[in-house]
């Protein structure tokens, strides 16, 4: 062969590794096991209502396993006056850069839990806060592992993960989703246009319907969703129907044209029995079902440029 052809061959070569060598990482696996241990390790500190040890213990431990795997977290503070005194709560905001240049998106969960088992059918019993295994805990353990694999495989497109604060206080809806409703009031520049958020996701029978309001305001992210879970052989766990309309932390952002649709499954244990009382356990929510979501999810910020 002539010293010309070999220089071209090397040069070839060159551009091919080069090329390769800006490729992104295959995508990791989401593990399903260790998000059910991120639900252990929430219910472990104890009720996450705020002004409580277990408010502030879980807030440390989402600051403390973020930060070494997003490109930045920062806490949004603020606080909720009632009666003589005020709720001290706090958003947590988690930034991953992304690889390319396309449009960001939103991913969001409460982290907070209900201050009292409301639904217990023994009044004794209804004054004590609930564990919040699937309320709560399920959607930031999604969230969680998420964030290992942006970590270990940048996305191309940035993301926004949004860790809610107060949404499940009560007990009326004037002292619900209080982050949302502070989030949406003090939007960052950078805050997405669309999203997704997660409640009530660890639940062993799942079953996510399309959730009305999520599909008036975002119908083609509700479509993207759908179309992925049907791909990947998740029909049953998202079927094609709508369920009941569900007022939860998506509302407020909708309310500032965000395009945030709901994943929720609201029908929690048999006859909707586990929901705001004390059998909230992490019993009752599974690593298949935590994986079920999470590959949907996954695969819809993996596949957006």
């Amino acid at each position: 062969m002539r010293p010309r052809s070999l220089a071209a061959l090397s040069c070839a070569l060159l551009l091919t590794a080069c090329a390769a060598s800006t490729q992104s990482a295959p995508k990791p696996a989401f593990d399903g096991a260790r998000a059910l241990q991120h639900i252990s390790t929430q219910v472990g500190f104890g009720p996450r209502v705020p002004n409580t040890a277990g408010h502030k213990r879980c807030r440390q431990w989402m600051l403390d396993t973020l930060k070494p795997l997003a490109d930045r977290v920062e806490s949004q503070s603020f606080s909720y006056p009632l009666g003589g005194d005020s709720l001290a709560m706090t958003n947590v905001i988690a930034r991953f850069s992304g690889s390319g240049k396309g449009a960001g998106v939103l991913l969001a969960a409460h982290w907070d839990t209900r201050p009292t088992a409301d639904e217990e059918t023994d009044p004794a019993r209804r004054a004590l806060p609930i564990p919040g295994a699937n309320d709560g805990a399920s959607g930031v353990a999604v969230l969680m592992e998420l964030a290992r694999q942006f970590k270990s495989s940048p996305p191309s497109v940035p993301v926004m993960l949004l860790f809610v604060d107060g949404e499940d206080y009560g007990p009326g809806l004037d002292r619900m989703f209080l982050g949302a409703r502070h989030f949406a009031g003090h939007l960052p520049p950078d805050v997405p246009r669309t999203g997704i958020l997660l409640d009530m996701v660890g639940d062993k029978n799942l079953t996510i319907p399309r959730e009305p309001y999520s599909v008036s305001a975002a119908r083609s992210v509700v479509d993207e969703v759908y179309r992925i879970a049907r791909r990947l052989g998740y029909q049953r766990e998202f079927p094609n129907t709508e369920g009941s309309p569900i007022q939860d932390d998506h509302l407020p952002l909708i309310d500032k044209g965000l395009k945030v649709i709901d994943l929720i499954d609201f029908d929690y244990g048999p006859n909707h029995r586990y929901w705001h009382t004390l059998q909230d356990t992490p019993d009752k929510c599974s690593a298949a079902s935590l994986k079920t979501v999470g590959d949907v999810v996954s695969e819809w910020v993996y596949t957006r440029r």
